[in-house]
């Protein structure tokens, strides 16, 4: 939550998994722009990818399912999302 971030690595978190909500909705509409999607997806892969190269611990929600379950690969988390 938005009102809980103290700090940079807090701020990371909570804007990876905003960006990780926005390719879930997207996701799950039957009519998508496929290249906003994957665009979407490029750049939460790009954040995932930052909170593992720059150690961030206490990750939780979305960013942890990726990066636990989907071994770091938003495109695969993502696939599991749509319908």
């Amino acid at each position: 939550m938005k009102h809980l971030v103290n700090n940079t690595s807090d701020a990371l978190l909570y804007i990876t998994d905003c960006t990780l909500a926005t390719v879930a909705y997207m996701g799950s509409l039957k009519s998508k722009n496929k290249s906003d999607y994957n665009r979407q997806i490029e750049i939460a892969q790009s954040a995932i990818n930052w909170i593992i190269q720059f150690n961030v611990s206490n990750i939780k929600s979305r960013p942890f399912d990726v990066i636990s379950k989907f071994n770091g690969s938003v495109k695969a988390w993502a696939l599991s999302k749509e319908n």
